[in-house]
């Protein structure tokens, strides 16, 4: 009897363990990832950024693209946001490769409060691909993490991430880069001039391909923020995960990302994004301003378009036309629900930062070139602003307006209304898109909602993003920062006086968590029942939006149209009137947006010789020992004997394309203004 119960505990355990090894997600092939693993995992993070999709499923269903695509993948649903992406991606590849996959499930933070926020986060449980029944199951629990989740020490040693040494042999596609305002991305692709494109994912599950710069917040020793990696595990033969300890990890560093100071090449007294960007740009990468003048639009313009879809989301979902709640979350960039799901306050602001951040170095590189020669200065802002003027009307969005009429915003539009861009999910899109005048008749708002647009203008104008705090609607400045390059060039070129002062904004300020004294959402008006404006039953007519047209060559700028709305004839009420600017001042007016050979045909007429210029730079030079001009000399690979001012190559050619475009000033008498 004895040994039947034996024989039968054996059978027992025998059928438990095989069900146990037939219940993981998954059997490991291999017990550790080798260096041939993370390059196809970083080969895959590439090929999504490199793909035209904005969603993972729809990357993985396709085999064309998909390098580990199966039979399988037409059922696998990954849908993650910001902080599920690079788990979900890991998971998956480790899936297709059969390899170990572990993480943090459950941390623990000193104070409590939002982990995404908090301080002092810790690993508490982790679970592995054993602990699940199928793979599918993995993904789903992996979208439960949020970005907490990476918010941890430098020196700990048993989180799923670590922070790295800038360099080019890590820094790799599949690196995270973890912003501590709670955003997380991948690097995708880096440049040979050291650019890093970035893909990262959104509430709505959409991803986006934006490139790395101080639109990104930089971190610190206590939070890890910063470009991470993936700690190496190590899968035992008795199902145990063991993690590799820091010291063993020849790419980690404490202190690489985290000084004051910055520098590399020869160069110091950098910043950290300046730093990150010449470590892994090739040695010999040259830097062409009008090159960076021209990135810079087009990631913003990548930016204002990724906007314009999130703005899309809100509307399909009919979050506009339910009544405002009266009130505002406890802390609008970081909350959870309706809010954060629809809502754009750091989507916007990191916009505002990317145009500060072009608005800043375009200055910077103006203001550079002047130490070598004012005129080569005056010759560089001259094709920054004839750049600017042709690709502004060509980088364009649409939106559909309230009463089904598409209007059309160009980049220049974008910029000059860039602090009215409303990121209240429950406002409609003209006002998502700062509309106003004859844009703004079509809006059905409420008296509520308009209220609301108008309290948040302060919040609007702000650039950083506070979590961990309250944050009411008396927050942020009256008046919001300059972010006007095409008027600072004009200014420039005119020799009027012009702002000299660059400066470094910290977007980050993370607060200790603190329980609001009123319900988590306190920031509250008296609420008036929302009603649909009242509307004219004749709109009969379709005019330009709500500032003039500017007079430009060969249809440069694109001018939005937008609805009108006339009263009917019974109405006593006036024709609502078309918004115009006020004219700026004649010393404010901004150069033509082109120079071609019909500028005759164009009105404003301003008269500028090439020797008024040339008078000028005596101003110019008068001006530089009255204002100071807090910028580091710049330094020249090209040398030539003899002279005192070296000057590269470019600016030659730089310098004579200046001479071209003075003296085709100087040959016209018609030019127009600008905003």
């Amino acid at each position: 009897m004895k040994k039947l119960f034996i024989l039968f505990s054996i059978v027992i355990t025998a059928l438990f363990v095989s069900n146990t090894a037939q219940a993981a997600a998954w059997k490991v092939s291999r017990s550790f990832w080798t260096e041939q693993d993370e390059k196809a995992y970083s080969d895959f993070v590439e090929r999504i950024c490199d793909s035209k999709y904005g969603n993972l499923n729809k990357f993985i269903r396709d085999p064309k693209v998909n390098p580990f695509y199966g039979e399988e993948d037409k059922k696998l649903n990954l849908s993650p946001d910001c902080a599920d992406l690079p788990y979900l991606i890991r998971a998956y590849v480790a899936y297709k490769l059969r390899l170990p996959f572990s993480y943090v499930s459950e941390i623990s933070s000193k104070g409590g409060g939002d982990e995404r926020y908090s301080k002092g986060n810790k690993p508490m449980q982790f679970r592995d691909q054993d602990y699940f029944s199928t793979p599918q199951q993995l993904f789903y629990q992996v979208t439960l993490v949020n970005s907490g989740y990476y918010r941890m020490g430098v020196d700990s040693e048993t989180s799923d991430h670590y922070p790295i040494k800038i360099n080019k042999k890590n820094l790799t596609p599949g690196t995270i880069y973890y912003d501590p305002d709670g955003h997380v991305a991948l690097v995708a692709k880096v440049l040979d001039n050291g650019r890093i494109r970035l893909i990262d994912a959104h509430p709505d599950k959409s991803i986006s391909k934006p490139w790395f710069g101080s639109k990104f917040s930089r971190g610190n020793k206590k939070n890890g923020g910063g470009f991470k990696k993936w700690r190496q595990i190590r899968y035992t033969s008795d199902g145990k995960i063991v993690r590799t300890q820091n010291h063993n990890l020849k790419d980690y560093s404490a202190s690489d990302q985290y000084v004051n100071s910055f520098s590399v090449g020869g160069k110091s007294g950098l910043g950290y994004y300046d730093y990150v960007r010449l470590s892994m740009a090739n040695s010999n990468s040259r830097s062409d301003p009008l090159q960076e003048f021209v990135f810079m639009m087009q990631d913003i313009y990548e930016d204002i378009r990724y906007r314009a879809l999130a703005v899309e989301v809100a509307i399909q979902k009919g979050c506009h036309l339910k009544p405002h709640p009266g009130k505002l979350p406890y802390n609008i960039y970081g909350t959870d629900g309706i809010w954060e799901e629809l809502s754009t306050p750091s989507r916007d602001a990191r916009l505002k930062v990317a145009f500060r951040e072009f608005y800043d170095t375009t200055r910077q590189m103006v203001l550079n070139t002047e130490r070598y020669d004012p005129r080569m200065a005056k010759a560089l802002a001259y094709n920054f602003l004839l750049k600017y003027d042709e690709l502004a009307s060509k980088m364009c969005i649409t939106y559909v307006n309230s009463v089904g009429r598409k209007i059309m915003l160009n980049f220049a539009d974008v910029n000059y209304r860039l602090f009215d861009l409303s990121f209240d999910p429950y406002h409609s899109i003209e006002y998502r898109w700062g509309a106003k005048g004859q844009e703004l008749a079509s809006a059905n708002d409420g008296e509520t909602k308009r209220k609301f647009y108008a309290l948040e203008k302060r919040l609007r104008n702000q650039l950083e993003r506070l979590y961990g705090c309250p944050t009411p609607l008396s927050m942020g400045p009256d008046t919001p920062v300059s972010v006007d390059v095409r008027g600072w060039l004009y200014s420039y070129i005119q020799g009027n006086k012009i702002d000299r002062n660059i400066i470094a904004f910290n977007k980050e300020t993370i607060y200790e968590q603190q329980e609001p004294s009123e319900p988590s959402e306190t920031t509250e008006v008296a609420v008036v029942a929302d009603k649909p404006s009242e509307t004219k039953e004749d709109q009969t007519q379709i005019a330009m939006a709500a500032k003039p047209p500017e007079p430009t060559v060969e249809n440069n700028i694109v001018v939005a149209k937008t609805l009108v709305e006339l009263p009917n004839s019974n109405s006593n009420q006036p024709a609502p009137q078309i918004e115009t600017k006020p004219e700026k001042k004649a010393e404010e007016t901004t150069i033509a947006p082109a120079i071609t050979n019909d500028l005759n045909q164009n009105t404003n007429q301003i008269q500028i010789a090439k020797a008024q210029i040339e008078n000028k730079e005596s101003q110019v030079e008068n001006k530089k020992t009255e204002e100071k001009i807090d910028m580091p000399t710049p330094k020249t690979n090209v040398e030539e004997k003899g002279s005192a001012n070296p000057i590269p190559e470019f600016w030659n050619s730089l310098l004579i394309k200046g001479d071209q475009i003075a003296a085709t000033i100087g040959n016209s008498n018609n030019y127009s203004s600008s905003r």
